[in-house]
């Protein structure tokens, strides 16, 4: 196909350095589709080349044409010329006024001209490639597709380096162009393709080597077809790229590209390196998940572009043919159990197939094959009869598949195990040979059950394809011949399912290896790596990554998506579905990996890629079976090199240390070892600090066994104060902490019988599900049971507002207890009847811990002053404290301290609004004006809301004080025994909390109360009492009369004095106040305050409303709970 070169005049061009072109010729080439009626690609040349890319003298015929990659049928194919090239433009001698951008905004111009404005793919190799980086710096959103190939966004010191000694051949050489060729050739190929081509070999005269005749012709044969000044200019614009030269960042570049963007390096490329490449790779898919890294595998340097057409050719082929990527498909030992499991991987793949899909399927041992083949082993070691379970083992394999020949792996098995038996030991070879069987017995059952199924499978033995090290256990692969081996197996089965055993490899004497932890996967890891898979798809028994492990919180949420970073950090520190190991593979190919369930297929499982889909805290994972070994010593002060001490020693013994942290005076040292090998670092430690001992800068090295570990994935320090507050909150306080040198990740080691608690406490404070408040409830009358019923009521209304859970776990009597960590029922009322359990405060406290509740709230609703011993005990195990109850706050001072200064220690919280006002802001209204400074000079007001209805009723009636109070003891206003009421010290102990609120230290019985009872009455019973309650009559009539007109009658309480000192004046009375003030026109039940303050002069600040009945107070109790709920 040829074609003649067009051309195109820019008129009125200015450089980058200011050079100005009145009218620059480009000349171009179209090939293919006519314009604008196919995807248009445009292919940038190399430095030597030109715009014919096909034809008779084309440069990349055999990735372009008919019927190849690049199909001119379906393409349209533009190139154009760099200017000055000398191939179809004038030749520019001032080669020095351009750089790799100007050409790019040139080419940019004639895309203009030629009215292209969209591309399907730009392309570029070489100094071609870094013009296409250029292009996709000026317009960002030209393309679909773009392909830089043996290239990069920059030049490399290295590069520049060359350019320049090519330059000054190429101005003071006698044969420029010759001799700068010779010496290009040298870095256009490698060392080892030179010594394959030519291996010392010498001409047929012997005159000279072939290689310096080879570099003779290169050099004369592009000195009869190039230009001096053309040489010159491509020169100096393959040492001028880089994208960034306007002081912007790559990612402020990259950042606004759309296009797909394939890197392509060469792994033996000395111009631009493939470490070069891959960390532009990495540098971009830190912002960018389209971005994707392949290799060409070739010993010919740089100009394998121009060689390795076929590799070359499958690499580009996603792109261009729109090829289905193969997708690497991996079953897990669960998965491919016996029944249900096997049965749904079999649908799974027929789906996957009937769907068009490429795949190729990696499989674990089935079950807990791997797990029983080394439970055999250490009985036929110990010359135990393993027999019996090696029977099981095979009738477990063949169970409903007698059809499958397993004869061979059951002979290597007996043979095996048989020898080990007799020897009485085994070694980790040894070992390796035996658990391979269970991946191979997996890999043979799934090939014979997918041909059953039409469904052509074929087994591939990784021992024939990943070779590793030695190391038996826990071999490495070499990844160069490993790679070539699985390549081969995918094309010479195009047309068959590959079913590929994980787990196991070999050495390069084929003795049988395996990948250790997490080794299946990793496998699956390394073949989607090899063939640029994709995707990994890892199918488990689980619906895919956790905010944290679902078995330990209950309220664990999927994630959708994760990055690998993440998943790296998750794979450090625990999280038992990823291994640090298997991400780095795809992390190194941008490879998505997507964790499924295969027992759901409804679930879209946890995607992983490059970025994630939001930042924040991710997950939650747990190290379990650690040890924290300490290093204490005031002579550690400011002494350099003491951490590089204890990682020489760790790493000499081989013990791995996964978190290292230290007080800023450096007089402490913690590190988390795994629990096996404590001792041994403690042992070790000692002998490396032994004259530090002797010195006394070292006092003690421990071991703390039975300790956890919890990292926070993506925890930012600025906010770690809300879990840590929240653990503090609880009662948990951590041994230690550190967070990673990023500062995403924070981790905290625990006590291990912390470890579910702090886990919930941490998940409940930082994830977007709703913050569980465990409540136990203390009497259950009529204000307890009133509050457990608004409880339950509001408990849905309140989740959904406010994302708090308020679960009732406790309710007790002074007798029994009902407990049910999920949340007590509607029925609780039958249920404590017939379920109550007889009680100690400390089963309640024990119960919680046993099943780790956090947010503890202990609510007191008795009357009861016996209970009120229990606060102290409850504050110290991780209760907040919520009281009715008014006794604790009016027993003796020394007890008032005492609980103040547990609930402080402990950092918990004690509400008790409705001791003085039931459901009215009274104490929070006291607190906050004393807390402000404000001198409260005096509280006068009506305390009790059934005193307050009985006068004043009486006041306003003109009716016996016995009728009123008998109506009130009808309608349950009163105490069952209305002396409680009327005694007065019921308003007494609510002056007294007021008092003390302002830290006045007053006693009980320093309070003046007029008792409203006659002498003679009090005594007696209850009931002898109800009988004489007209002899109230006289002595009420009596004070009523004498009362100044317009006056009414009111008990109150009254606290007065100085009342900056330690104490005041307290006393509660029955006054006649005139109607027309604000205490005379009570009306009701109402409760009523006047707070006097130093600011406010003699205008109080009055609160007023409802001061009795169990709905009022209940409310007001929970009222509480949901300020004890949003506290920290």
């Amino acid at each position: 196909m040829e074609n003649k070169p067009l051309n195109l005049i820019i008129s009125n061009f200015v450089t980058e350095n200011g050079a100005k072109y009145p009218s620059l010729d480009l000349s171009y080439q179209v090939f293919g589709a006519p314009l604008h009626t196919a995807p248009i690609i445009l292919i940038n040349h190399a430095l030597t080349g030109n715009s014919q890319v096909i034809g008779e003298t084309g440069w990349w015929n055999d990735l372009v044409g008919i019927e190849k990659t690049i199909d001119v049928r379906k393409y349209t194919i533009v190139a154009f010329d760099v200017p000055g090239n000398g191939f179809n433009s004038p030749i520019i001698e001032e080669y020095h006024d351009f750089i790799a951008r100007d050409i790019a905004r040139i080419f940019v111009e004639g895309l203009r001209y030629l009215k292209i404005d969209h591309l399907f793919a730009l392309i570029g190799g070489s100094v071609g490639g870094g013009i296409a980086w250029e292009i996709l710096a000026l317009e960002p959103k030209l393309a679909d597709n773009f392909i830089p190939i043996a290239t990069d966004w920059k030049s490399t010191d290295w590069l520049i380096a060359n350019c320049f000694l090519q330059e000054q051949i190429l101005n003071n050489s006698k044969k420029p162009i010759e001799d700068a060729r010779i010496h290009a050739m040298l870095c256009y190929r490698t060392p080892e393709s030179f010594k394959e081509k030519f291996n010392r070999h010498t001409t047929e005269k012997l005159e000279t080597f072939q290689v310096e005749s080879w570099l003779n012709y290169h050099g004369e044969k592009l000195g009869k077809r190039f230009q001096l000044s053309a040489y010159k200019m491509m020169n100096q614009l393959l040492k001028t790229i880089d994208i960034t030269r306007n002081c912007e960042s790559l990612e402020s570049v990259i950042s606004k590209v759309d296009a797909n963007i394939y890197i392509v390096g060469i792994n033996s490329d000395l111009f631009f390196t493939a470490k070069e490449n891959k960390e532009t790779y990495m540098e971009i898919k830190k912002f960018k998940n389209n971005v994707f890294y392949s290799e060409i595998d070739s010993q010919h340097g740089h100009d394998a572009f121009l060689m390795e057409y076929e590799q070359l050719d499958n690499l580009l082929e996603v792109v261009f043919k729109n090829k289905k990527q193969m997708k690497i498909v991996k079953f897990g030992g669960k998965s491919l159990a016996n029944g249900e499991g096997i049965n749904n991987v079999l649908d799974i793949v027929v789906n996957k197939i009937q769907n068009e899909e490429k795949i190729a399927i990696v499989v674990s041992a089935r079950g807990n094959a791997t797990d029983e083949l080394d439970d055999i082993l250490t009985i036929a070691a110990k010359n135990g009869n393993y027999k019996p379970l090696l029977d099981s083992f095979k009738a477990y394999q063949i169970d409903g598949y007698e059809g499958v020949d397993f004869t061979a792996e059951f002979e290597k098995l007996d043979k095996l195990f048989e020898g080990v038996s007799l020897i009485g030991d085994f070694s980790a070879k040894i070992q390796d040979q035996i658990l391979a069987q269970g991946e191979l017995l997996s890999a043979k059952l799934l090939v014979f059950l997918l041909n059953q199924k039409g469904i052509p499978a074929v087994l591939a033995d990784t021992r024939n394809l990943i070779v590793t090290d030695s190391n038996f256990g826990d071999a490495q692969p070499l990844d160069a011949v490993s790679k070539k081996n699985v390549i081969q197996i995918f094309k010479e089965n195009k047309d068959s399912v590959l079913v590929i055993t994980g787990f196991i490899a070999s050495n390069a004497k084929n003795d049988t290896t395996t990948l250790g932890r997490n080794g299946s996967n990793y496998t699956a890891s390394l073949i989607a790596n090899y063939i640029n898979a994709e995707e990994l798809q890892n199918y488990t028994h689980v619906d895919g990554i956790y905010t944290a492990n679902p078995e330990m919180v209950l309220d664990a949420k999927k994630i959708e998506h994760l990055s690998y970073n993440e998943a790296n950090e998750m794979a450090n520190f625990g999280a038992n579905i990823l291994h640090a190991k298997t991400i780095i593979p795809l992390l190194e190919k941008n490879i998505p990996l997507r964790i499924l369930n295969t027992f759901n297929d409804e679930n879209q499982g946890t995607l992983i890629t490059a970025n994630s889909a939001k930042e924040g805290i991710k997950t939650l994972s747990v190290l379990e079976d650690v040890a924290l070994v300490n290093l204490e010593g005031r002579g550690l002060l400011g002494k350099t090199g003491v951490d590089a001490r204890i990682f020489r020693v760790m790493g000499d013994n081989d013990i791995s240390v996964s978190i290292i942290s230290q007080g800023s005076s450096e007089r402490g040292i913690g590190l988390v070892v795994n629990s096996n090998e404590a001792t041994k670092a403690m042992i070790e430690l000692e002998k490396e600090f032994e004259n530090d001992f002797y010195s006394k800068d070292v006092n003690k090295i421990s071991v703390t066994d039975n300790v956890s570990v919890i990292s926070i994935i993506g925890q930012d320090l600025s906010t770690f104060h809300k879990p840590y507050t929240a653990l503090i909150r609880n009662n948990i306080v951590p041994i230690l902490f550190n967070n990673t040198v990023t500062g995403k990740n924070v981790s905290l080691v625990v006590q291990k019988t912390e470890l579910k608690k702090a886990l919930n406490v941490i998940h409940g404070e930082i994830f977007g599900v709703a913050k569980k408040i465990n409540i136990a409830i203390f009497g259950h009358g009529l204000v307890g049971g009133t509050l457990i019923n608004q409880i339950l009521e509001s408990a849905d209304a309140i989740e959904k507002r406010k994302g708090v859970k308020l679960n009732i776990f406790a309710i007790a009597n002074s007798k029994s207890v009902l407990l049910n960590n999920n949340g007590i029922s509607p029925n609780w009322k039958s249920e404590i009847q017939s379920n109550g359990a007889i009680y100690a405060i400390e089963d309640i406290i024990a119960y919680a811990k046993e099943n780790h509740l956090a947010n503890l709230i202990a609510v007191d609703n008795t009357a009861s002053g016996s209970f009120v011993e229990n606060y102290i005990t409850l504050a110290e195990n991780g209760f907040d404290l919520i009281s009715s109850n008014k006794v604790a706050n009016t027993l003796g001072y020394d007890f008032y301290k005492e609980l103040r200064a547990t609930l402080e220690k402990n950092q918990k919280s004690y509400l008790y609004e409705t001791n003085v006002g039931a459901g009215l802001p009274l104490i929070d209204t006291i607190k906050l004006l004393h807390l402000s400074g404000e001198n409260i000079t005096k509280i006068k007001g009506v305390f009790s809301g059934t005193l307050s209805y009985l006068f004043n009723h009486f006041s306003a009636k003109d009716v016996p004080f016995s009728e009123i109070l008998k109506e009130a003891i009808d309608n349950g206003f009163t105490e069952p025994d209305p002396r409680e009421d009327l005694c007065g010290n019921d308003v007494g102990r609510k002056l007294l909390i007021l008092a003390r609120e302002l830290d006045l230290q007053n006693e009980f019985s320093e309070v003046q109360i007029q008792n409203l009872i006659p002498e003679h009455l009090r005594e007696g019973s209850a009931a002898d009492f109800l009988t004489k309650l007209k002899e109230f009559d006289p002595i009420y009539d009596k004070i009523k009369s004498e009362q100044q007109p317009n006056h009414v009658l009111r008990y109150i309480g009254e606290l007065s004095g100085d009342l900056q000192y330690d104490k005041g004046n307290l006393e509660v009375k029955l006054v006649s106040v005139p109607m027309d003030t604000a205490l005379g026109g009570l009306k009701g039940s109402d409760s009523f305050f006047e707070i006097y303050t130093e600011s406010y002069g003699d205008r109080p600040i009055v609160i007023q409303g409802a001061g009795a009945g169990s709905a009022v107070t209940a409310r007001g109790v929970f009222g509480d709970i949901l300020r004890v709920s949003d506290k920290g």
